[in-house]
Formats: structure tokens, C-alpha cells, sequence
């Protein structure tokens, strides 16, 4: 797995779609509608940064 740290993720996050952001909190059991920096915030403090890496490796981002 690729080594990135906190602040890679999240600003590889915000470029991403809010669609996708929604996406990976659902994947994850998580349901939130909002603004984008909801969306990331959310990400960041709901979901293990481990898991965060291999969804955006899923998503061919990283």
C-alpha cells in the first residue's frame, strides 16, 4: 500500500467530485449530504486513513 500521509489524503480529497466523496462515505456505512468540506471532514474523522488509501487506489487517483 502507498504511503501518504494526512495531508496528501486530503488533498487528493478535495480533488476529487462530491459525488465520489459521497460514494466513499457510503461504502464505508456512513450516510451525509452536505458541502464538499462536509464531505471531507466527515472522511477524515469517520474513516480509518487506511481504508481511505485503498479507495482512492480503487478510484485510480493514487
Amino acid at each position: 500500500m502507498t504511503d501518504i500521509d494526512v495531508t496528501e489524503i486530503r488533498i487528493i480529497l478535495e480533488d476529487l467530485t462530491e459525488e465520489q466523496l459521497i460514494n466513499i462515505l457510503e461504502k464505508n456505512g456512513y450516510t451525509n449530504k452536505g458541502k464538499k468540506n462536509v464531505l471531507i471532514r466527515e472522511i477524515m474523522t469517520k474513516i480509518s486513513h487506511d481504508i481511505v488509501i485503498q479507495e482512492l487506489d480503487e478510484l485510480g487517483v493514487i
